[in-house]
């Protein structure tokens, strides 16, 4: 089966919708409930809706978001109880990805602390959704450090539990608190103590379950709200729409 230039053009622009979107989800851009409206999407970002709908597809069968009939596609709302162990899940698997992207980590060390610097500062200034985009990050880049593509998409599809609901958002304190594992973490791959590394992170994950089951998240829609602009033209700018 041969493949035309336009369908390749195609599915890659899907796949960058698809990225965007995602980012808007996991950084409270989109929060649960909120309803995606495909020709909107499509005018905003200047492309047909083909790309679009395939995009909605894709986080579908990632259940980032889902489709009802004459709902349409809304974000998908999600349970305390999921929130717990989308947690306990990704715990396991970023202590793996750790194990197995050890050297590239150490290699992305710099790009790692970069990350964690900006997660506490967020944090010091109870800015809610950098905070959580940071956050998120910084996870990426020791997942994607793995080079396991199994591993990675099913990270990703957890990782909507930690911006979705903007319920990773704690108290100023705790989140300073969270953020200052980051640099412990940091820490011990440049050492190169890849045990020390996988232990942290998972007893990182470990944390927010145990504050998740404890109820001391709180909800910030309005941090959400005034952070999210400049974070969706970064996002947009780095899908090149």
């Amino acid at each position: 089966m041969k493949f035309k230039p336009a369908d390749i053009a195609r599915e890659s622009l899907a796949d960058r919708v698809r990225q965007v979107l995602m980012e808007r989800i996991i950084d409270g851009t989109y929060q649960p409930g909120t309803r995606l409206v495909e020709m909107q999407i499509a005018r905003e970002l200047n492309i047909s809706q083909a790309p679009v709908r395939e995009a909605f597809c894709a986080l579908e069968a990632a259940r980032l978001v889902e489709t009802e009939p004459y709902r349409g596609t809304r974000v998908r709302e999600v349970s305390d109880r999921e929130c717990r162990e989308a947690y306990q899940v990704r715990a396991v698997l970023e202590e793996l990805a750790a194990q197995l992207g050890a050297t590239r980590l150490r290699e992305q060390s710099r790009e790692l602390r970069a990350e964690a610097d900006a997660t506490l500062a967020a944090a010091k200034h109870g800015e809610v959704v950098r905070y959580l985009h940071h956050n998120v990050r910084f996870h990426q880049v020791i997942v994607e450090a793995a080079d396991n593509a199994v591993l990675r998409n099913t990270w990703e599809s957890l990782s909507f539990t930690v911006g979705a609901r903007v319920r990773a958002s704690r108290a100023s304190g705790d989140m300073v608190a969270v953020a200052r594992e980051h640099r412990q973490i940091v820490d011990a791959i440049v050492h190169g103590d890849v045990k020390t590394a996988g232990r942290l992170l998972r007893r990182h994950a470990e944390v927010l379950i145990e504050g998740s089951a404890s109820g001391n998240e709180m909800t910030s829609s309005a941090a959400a709200f005034s952070a999210s602009r400049p974070l969706e033209k970064k996002a947009l700018r780095r899908a090149n729409l």
